[in-house]
């Protein structure tokens, strides 16, 4: 290899923040480097864009050619998901793991497990930005070794099984409305910041790597929970004058001194990549896909509300503020008795170690067998799946009902309007197959994939038959986009250029 090669992720940082700030000189470090390097803005894949974002980096290919979408499994026939802590790699490997040749460090990439052929070593799970954390290195003790050096993550505290039997590591986000508990997460944010870059920085040392990749995981999480005190949003203007400073650009200014201690170390003739694969903006997905879309689908099988029941045809309700308990408190309080009687509650899910019983839409999963469709867990897109008799259960619809079902689904969710402005929040209903019985490996397992308007940010839907639902809590202010970028500085690369963007 001619020269050495290091990859720093900044995670979700999206192009539009990141160009902002170094213009307004909020990141020195970085954009003494920007000067340095080839800029571009490179744009992911938009279907599964949260689950995908970094298996798209790490192998290259589309989630069609890969057949690995997410992380999620779905059991036909036994109305089950299972969450694994981690992609399977199951047809490719990382790129890292093709480099046998090489000697490579790899350092807390998001959704990534220990994998074989890479000669070097891996510490994954220290701290990253998921719902699991699988914590683990090759070798086995190096992971161990660092902590103790370096302390443990100082917000991944809590203990779990993963439904894959992994023991995993996770956290419980604060409110978004409580500004105390994200004022401490900030702080404990930034001391993560710098224990992270004191660990890549002993890792450097150890060995003159012929490819090195880490990621900082702090902007991912600084960009979900601070967005709305950042950034547009509909609770910035009652909530961001209650703060003193800008939460997220503060994680962001910590990161951009870490890297400029990491540049301090590095050999002049190396080639350096900063990157982020996806980016973030105000949040359309989650509250969409995990309270919004089961509600409605369960309102549609069975003439009930169980969750967020409003009053249909009235004025949208004014803005609520005082949540100040953790989304999943917030939500199941707004069950109705009907949802009291028929869903599993969060807490039953907790005692049973569920990783997402903090999702409203996986609260639904007792009542699959009796629907005539449900909601997939999952974090970007809508994913319905047909109830069809003989492939999901013994109950649901009749096969030969599939294609009708489907297409009053389509009209029905194009029917669903955000109550303040009265736009649609549905951008396109994708189908994914045309009958049930295809089995087709390149293909998620929803028949239906729902994507969502990015410009219509709302807490309270309306359907014309089926009620309002909501007003509702936000979860998380930041969403995840499609838009990253890529800096590249060293031999070949032209200082100070910019390429055109770049379509995955």
């Amino acid at each position: 290899m001619s020269s050495p090669v290091m990859l720093i992720g900044i995670d979700s940082l999206p192009p539009e923040l990141f160009e902002k700030w170094m213009a307004q000189g909020e990141m020195p470090n970085l954009s003494r480097l920007r000067n340095q390097s080839t800029f571009a803005i490179q744009k992911n894949f938009s279907l599964y864009r949260t689950e995908n974002s970094w298996l798209t980096f790490l192998q290259g290919c589309s989630a069609e050619s890969s057949e690995e979408w997410g992380h999620q499994d779905y059991q036909v026939g036994d109305y089950a998901t299972t969450e694994r802590a981690s992609y399977g790699f199951s047809k490719y490997p990382p790129f890292y793991a093709l480099c046998q040749h090489l000697r490579v460090a790899v350092f807390d990439v998001p959704l990534t497990g220990l994998v074989e052929n890479v000669n070097g070593l891996q510490v994954l799970g220290w701290g990253t930005e998921v719902n699991q954390c699988l914590r683990e290195s090759s070798p086995p003790g190096l992971v161990g070794e660092l902590i103790k050096r370096h302390g443990r993550h100082p917000v991944y505290d809590r203990v779990l099984k993963a439904t894959d039997d992994s023991t995993t590591l996770n956290y419980r986000i604060p409110s978004i409305y409580d500004l105390k508990g994200l004022q401490e997460l900030k702080e404990r944010m930034i001391e993560a910041v710098g224990q992270r870059t004191e660990i890549i920085l002993d890792l450097m040392r150890r060995e003159a790597w012929d490819m090195m990749l880490c990621v900082y995981a702090e902007a991912h999480t600084a960009l979900h929970l601070f967005w709305h005190l950042s950034q547009p949003h509909p609770l910035h203007e009652s909530l961001a004058a209650q703060v003193h400073s800008d939460f997220l650009l503060e994680v962001v200014r910590a990161i951009d001194s870490g890297i400029g201690i990491l540049l301090a170390e590095m050999p002049a003739k190396q080639h350096l990549l900063v990157f982020s694969p996806h980016g973030m903006q105000a949040n359309t997905l989650d509250i969409y896909s995990m309270l919004f879309l089961p509600e409605l689908l369960y309102r549609w099988s069975t003439g009930h509300a169980a969750l967020c029941e409003g009053e249909t045809g009235t004025p949208p309700p004014p803005l609520k503020l005082d949540y100040s308990r953790h989304w999943r408190e917030e939500i199941w309080a707004l069950r109705t008795r009907h949802g009291d009687a028929v869903l599993e509650s969060p807490f039953q899910q907790e005692v049973r170690k569920d990783p997402l019983d903090w999702d409203p839409g996986n609260w639904y999963r007792s009542c699959w067998p009796r629907l005539r469709a449900f909601t997939l867990p999952g974090y970007s897109e809508g994913l319905v799946r047909i109830n069809v008799a003989g492939r999901d259960g013994p109950g649901g619809i009749p096969a030969e009902q599939f294609d009708s079902v489907c297409t009053e689904l389509i009209t029905l969710l194009h029917e669903l309007k955000d109550v303040h402005s009265g736009q649609p929040i549905v951008a396109q209903v994708l189908r994914i197959r045309a009958n049930p019985d295809e089995k087709d490996a390149s293909k998620p397992p929803a028949d239906l994939m729902v994507c969502w308007r990015e410009d219509v940010v709302t807490n309270v839907v309306e359907h014309h038959r089926h009620g309002r639902i909501g007003a509702a809590p936000y979860f998380r202010s930041g969403g995840h986009s499609t838009a990253g970028f890529v800096m590249a500085r060293g031999p070949g690369f032209e200082a100070g250029s910019r390429l055109e963007d770049v379509d995955a």
